[in-house]
């Protein structure tokens, strides 16, 4: 019962406490630092529309049941898993904390590019299990942040930084990022239920970008609230900055000031949204930093929390915490980034084919496996303990490398994608002594077996005409596998290629040739060709009418994919809806009538004709009409009743224009009529 009341304490400390922090700044008749889309006046919103803007609010929101009560052991999890570098705080009351409370924290990566990349996973996975403890997690888009350049692990200045193009760039990239990373924690939520975690234990997640308040925010805003609170010389002892005031090129005035805005994200967070912790790599820990101390600051700024009945609770509650984790570097030692190290394995399909990140795991080196199984992977301890138990027994049979390529990719792109990807690397790449390699070749490869490389960068296109019964070695030069004929030669003469539905050696003596025929295409259209045990290439037999499409798409895969079908239309009022369904009644009603007018016009032509003729006209019949309503039977009636004088007199007219009123016998004379 105490424990209860404790963590209601708890929990109501917090609400006065990000109410009243608020107070302190937001000092304008509208809220000047907070999100709020529909009131802003800032220059933003004429490059962008509203519609463009609100997408980044509540983006990717978790529909789970609110957890009131967390799974124990998360700093333990992380620290056992080798995520906890630096943190910012005491990291054993912190564990208490997360504990005992459902907390909330937040990770950020800038949209300088299309596609997160293997080093954010770095950071994703920390936020992951942080969400599978069912805390809540925020991940921030950094839209804002991407238009100053973050100096942190860099030498230079990023490229672009003065380009007009600079605010529609960063705000499609970080559209991009942001359905992106919905659809990969949709993948996390469905793996870690595969995995044994428990789908009602998992925390509510928010995606969205520090445009939505520091477009608000004004230069006299900011530094009322930022410039204020920081002190030059603690500035110029971060890392990021000492560092690049050392360099020929120096740091500009906006990089210098990155820090304070990273710091702003980190305060919004925290009054907003309670926001107690923020988890970046560790080259971000000068930023992170900067935001605890300002939140420190504003804490301590107001005196009000003094004349609480508990202001040693509220104060506890004010407390920041950050944590950074170690940097994923290359063999060389580089750090994984777009610029330096790991530009070529991203998080996107279209940048980076699944098939191409499987093997780019499947190829660590074995001194490094097991650390990736803890960081890439949802894996038990205890299990990545057995593996790498059979791993050192049987180091041939790559057990931790398969394990961690399959994990990830799953992960990342479903167990789907994964499976096709292990189906295609078993397939092209296992050993021969395998049956299953051995049967799927017996039989033949299909288009299905190439799944995991149907990606636009493993083909090339080429035009079927122009290769079809040709020599081998002008579609090796076609499909750009060689860059000449004596290439071509030497590689067919070497028993390097191996080609066709059951990739078959070739090895031809200097005077054989070989021609290109039906029998090596995979059907409808593939030419697979696996040059040496590690590469392969994919050839495509267009047609001259999807040649140049099929070109097109080459070059530019990225373009091609990020094409997505129109929006729906927004929702009907009701008024809308009333008003479609009463032209839906009128178009109905005018069918009907044509459709008995044209009846009616037919029968009169027929009766006329039989009358020239000498033939006896026999009396028409009235029509029945059966209606269950009465009302709409009668409304008919009358309708035909006028229609039927319009159409004897529409006849009458064309009798008399024709001279064969008195044939007829109708008797018709106009000055009788007055007419």
């Amino acid at each position: 019962m105490e424990a209860a009341s404790t963590s209601l304490r708890f929990r109501n400390a917090l609400v006065f406490l990000r109410h009243q922090l608020r107070s302190t700044y937001a000092v304008r008749s509208k809220q000047q630092c907070r999100t709020n889309v529909n009131t802003s006046t800032s220059p933003v919103r004429k490059n962008f529309p509203k519609e463009s803007i609100s997408k980044f609010i509540n983006q990717g929101l978790g529909d789970m049941k609110s957890i009131t009560e967390p799974t124990k052991g998360l700093i333990n999890a992380l620290q056992a898993r080798g995520f906890i570098g630096q943190f910012h705080g005491d990291v054993d009351e912190f564990a208490k904390l997360a504990d005992s409370e459902v907390l909330h924290m937040y990770a950020g990566a800038d949209a300088t590019a299309t596609s997160l990349h293997l080093g954010h996973l770095m950071v994703l996975m920390p936020m992951f299990h942080c969400l599978l403890h069912g805390h809540r997690t925020t991940f921030l888009v950094g839209i804002a942040t991407a238009r100053i350049g973050d100096p942190a692990g860099r030498a230079t200045e990023r490229e672009g930084m003065r380009d007009s193009s600079l605010g529609e760039r960063t705000f499609n990239n970080g559209t991009e990022i942001t359905n992106q990373l919905s659809a990969i924690l949709k993948n996390v939520i469905n793996h870690a239920a595969f995995r044994g975690y428990d789908k009602n234990q998992i925390g509510r997640r928010l995606i969205t970008s520090n445009l939505q308040w520091h477009r608000n925010v004004s230069i006299i805003d900011f530094m009322q609230i930022a410039g204020h609170r920081a002190r030059i010389g603690e500035m110029m002892l971060k890392k990021s900055v000492s560092e690049r005031m050392k360099s020929k090129e120096g740091i500009s005035f906006s990089e210098f000031s990155y820090q304070l805005i990273q710091a702003m994200d980190y305060w919004h967070l925290f009054s907003n949204l309670g926001c107690r912790l923020q988890i970046g790599g560790s080259d971000q820990w000068g930023n992170i930093t900067a935001g605890c101390d300002l939140i420190n600051r504003m804490v301590n700024e107001a005196d009000w929390i003094e004349k609480q009945p508990t202001p040693s609770l509220i104060r506890n509650m004010a407390k920041p915490y950050g944590l950074t984790v170690p940097l994923l570097t290359t063999s060389t030692g580089e750090k994984f980034s777009k610029s330096t190290g790991g530009g070529n394995i991203w998080l996107s399909r279209s940048k980076t084919p699944p098939f191409n990140l499987y093997q780019f795991l499947l190829n660590r080196p074995d001194d490094i496996v097991e650390q990736y199984l803890k960081y890439f992977t949802l894996l038990r301890l205890e299990d990545i303990e057995q593996i790498m138990l059979i791993q050192k027994e049987h180091p041939e049979k790559r057990l931790a490398q398969r394990k961690l390529a399959y994990e990830v990719v799953a992960l990342i792109h479903t167990e789907l994608v994964a499976k096709r990807c292990e189906n295609a690397t078993n397939t092209f790449f296992g050993r021969n002594d395998d049956e299953n390699r051995a049967k799927t070749l017996e039989l033949g490869l299909t288009e299905t077996d190439l799944l995991g490389l149907s990606e636009r960068v493993f083909w090339e296109p080429v035009l079927k005409d122009e290769v079809l019964g040709q020599p081998l070695e002008k579609i090796l030069i076609e499909g750009k596998i060689v860059g000449s004929k004596t290439q071509a030669r030497q590689l067919l003469q070497s028993g390097g290629l191996s080609m066709g539905p059951h990739l078959t050696q070739i090895k031809l003596d200097a005077k054989d040739k070989m021609e290109l025929l039906e029998e090596h295409i995979i059907q409808p259209n593939m030419v697979v060709f696996k040059v040496g045990k590690n590469n392969l290439h994919v050839i495509k037999l267009e047609s001259e009418e999807t040649i140049e499409q099929a070109r097109l798409e080459k070059e530019n895969p990225e373009m091609v994919l990020s094409v997505k079908p129109k929006p729906p239309l927004p929702p009907k009022t009701s008024g809308q809806r009333k008003g479609e369904k009463r032209k839906t009644r009128k178009a109905t009603v005018q069918v009907r009538k044509a459709r008995i007018e044209a009846e009616k016009k037919r029968a009169r032509t027929m009766e006329w004709e039989k009358s020239l003729r000498g033939i006896p006209t026999p009396e028409p019949s009235k029509p029945k009409y059966i209606s269950p309503k009465p009302m709409e039977a009668f409304k008919m009636e009358n309708l035909l009743t006028r229609s039927k004088k319009m159409e004897y007199r529409a006849a009458v007219r064309e009798v008399e224009k024709a001279g064969a009123g008195s044939k007829l016998g109708w008797g018709i004379d106009k000055k009788n009529k007055g007419e």
